[in-house]
């Protein structure tokens, strides 16, 4: 196999790693699958840590799981060196390192990137502070894998975060240059593909927050069900729903920040943070993904004019926005408690008219 570890032999699986995965195939003898065969072997991660227990346990949890193009290093300015040539599609990372830091070792590996690509990296803590979360995510960070690691976990999150890459590479590879369901190949995706493509890659969001499976289904398609309630036309409809099914991109991470792994009831406390998801979209050319930027940057903007970023008043607040507002706190509220706290919003918070068109979607269902 192709998988190895540099500043040491990492490639023989220790017993500690059968041992647990023995236990956790026990408790959860099928576990649920992400990613197929041929993509863990065409993946490519780095695993960086100074302490070398720590890099092999995390190589060999990956290389029992299928993957062929794992690399663990202990020297993170080795890695950053080795960072162009290998070109990860995730890096795994320890956040303190003597000599060079996870941060800064981020930092170094980003300006190594083409423009805005879209790398996730999978932070390694024991017991980091809100202040490091909050600077790991702005220096890229996906996510975070808690010490003590099971298997099962460290396979999971590494999958969610590559199964999002390679959707985003297909997407942002082919640009949207034909409308219709029988463009060429050559010409870009397919509408038909594009749907796909963004439906598969909401649902790996959803797979990384408990309790969140076909969120993203559902936000998409009231949001879509309220522009047509609106008059809109069917292309619009169509953006807004496939747009919709990206609105976790947000979430996820203050989701991973602030309540490590949210039940429902904290995650419907939660804003999300659009700056994360807006750095993924950051460039894109594809009609849907422009709109889900549309969203997500004024997302937390009111009606009234007393939300944020801008404080944008009104019809100022882009349409696709106030829409996914209201079915975004619907699906989180319910149904009994979300109709009554929209209906005492409306004017205020969010967009009557958009609240009005929910109402007759709610009555017509």
């Amino acid at each position: 196999m192709c998988a190895r570890a540099r500043n040491g032999a990492f490639t023989r699986l220790n017993l500690a790693v059968l041992l647990a995965l023995h236990e956790e195939s026990r408790e959860d003898p099928s576990p649920a699958e992400y990613m197929r065969e041929d993509q863990r072997k065409q993946a490519r991660v780095m695993v960086v840590d100074d302490e070398p227990q720590n890099v092999r346990y995390v190589v060999d949890v990956l290389t029992w799981a299928g993957y062929e193009n794992v690399e663990g290093l202990t020297d993170p300015r080795e890695a950053v060196a080795r960072f162009g040539d290998f070109a990860p599609d995730l890096v795994v990372l320890d956040l303190l390192m003597p000599g060079m830091d996870g941060f800064e070792a981020m930092d170094a590996m980003r300006l190594q990137l083409s423009g805005e690509e879209y790398l996730p990296f999978l932070i390694l803590t024991s017991d980091i502070s809100s202040e490091s979360r909050r600077r790991a995510l702005s220096s890229g960070a996906k996510d975070f894998l808690t010490k003590p690691m099971s298997p099962t976990e460290v396979r999971l999150r590494v999958e969610n975060l590559l199964e999002t890459r390679l959707l985003y590479l297909q997407v942002a590879s082919r640009p949207a240059s034909s409308p219709v369901d029988d463009a060429p190949r050559g010409e870009g995706p397919s509408a038909n593909e594009q749907a796909e493509l963004l439906e598969r890659w909401g649902a790996s969001l959803e797979a990384a927050l408990p309790d969140s499976e076909g969120r993203s289904k559902r936000v998409s398609w009231l949001a879509g069900r309220i522009a047509e309630e609106l008059g809109q036309d069917e292309e619009t409809v169509d953006r807004v729903r496939q747009a919709a099914l990206l609105h976790l991109l947000g979430a996820k991470h203050v989701a991973a920040v602030s309540a490590g792994r949210p039940d429902s009831a904290a995650w419907a406390s939660v804003q999300p943070d659009p700056d994360a998801g807006l750095r993924i979209l950051e460039g894109t050319t594809i009609p849907a993904l422009q709109t889900t930027q549309r969203m997500l940057a004024s997302i937390d903007e009111r009606w009234d004019g007393g939300g944020q970023p801008g404080g944008l008043r009104g019809d100022r607040i882009p349409l696709e926005a106030r829409i996914l507002a209201v079915a975004r706190f619907f699906d989180e509220r319910g149904e009994a408690a979300g109709v009554a706290e929209i209906e005492s919003h409306a004017g205020s918070r969010f967009d009557p008219d958009v609240v009005a068109a929910l109402l007759r979607v709610r009555a017509a269902s």
